[in-house]
C-alpha cells in the first residue's frame, strides 16, 4: 500500500531478469512493442529516448478508434538495473513524476516497483491507474514472449 494516499503505486512480478525488464523501459525498440494503454495495439507506439540523467524521452501512443495521446518527460535518476525515475506530462498531468524500482527474485524473475507521485487529483489517478493496469499487462505479455525460458 502506498504511504501517500495521492500517489498511485502498483507492483508486478515478470518471469525475466532485472536486467532484461530494466532493458525493457529503457529501448525505445522494446518499449514501442509494450508501451500502450489498450488492451488490443493496432500499431507500435512512437517512442524517442535519449536514456540519459536530464534526457528527454516522448512516447505516442495509438489507439484501435483512431485516437492517440502522447507522453513525454525528462529523465531524473537511473541506476542501472535497479531505478529509472522521470516526470510525465499528459493530457491529464502536468510534470508528475514516475518511479521505477528493479529487484531480482531469482535469475529469472524480477519485480517491478511503480510508483506515480504528483498527480492533480483522483480522477487522473484513476485514468493514469488504469492506464498502466493495460501497459503493464502489455509488459507481461512482452516479457513472456520475448524472455521466456519455457
Amino acid at each position: 500500500m502506498s504511504k501517500n494516499p495521492s500517489n498511485l503505486e502498483i507492483k508486478r512480478t515478470f518471469k525475466c531478469s532485472k536486467r532484461q525488464l530494466f532493458d525493457a523501459w529503457s529501448k525505445p525498440t522494446m518499449m514501442s512493442r509494450w508501451f500502450f494503454a489498450d488492451s488490443n495495439r493496432c500499431r507500435d507506439s512512437d517512442v524517442e529516448v535519449d536514456f540519459r540523467v536530464n534526457g528527454t524521452y516522448s512516447l505516442v501512443m495509438y489507439f484501435a478508434d483512431g485516437d492517440s495521446s502522447r507522453i513525454h518527460g525528462t529523465y531524473k535518476e537511473i541506476v542501472r538495473y535497479t531505478v529509472i525515475a522521470f516526470t510525465w506530462n499528459s493530457s491529464n498531468a502536468t510534470d508528475s513524476e514516475v518511479h521505477l524500482n528493479f529487484r531480482e527474485l531469482s535469475p529469472n524473475r524480477s519485480e517491478l516497483k511503480l510508483v506515480h507521485k504528483l498527480l492533480p487529483d483522483e480522477e487522473s489517478r484513476t485514468l493514469h491507474g488504469n492506464g498502466w493496469e493495460l501497459c503493464l499487462a502489455n509488459l507481461l505479455a512482452f516479457v513472456d514472449a520475448e524472455f521466456s525460458q519455457d
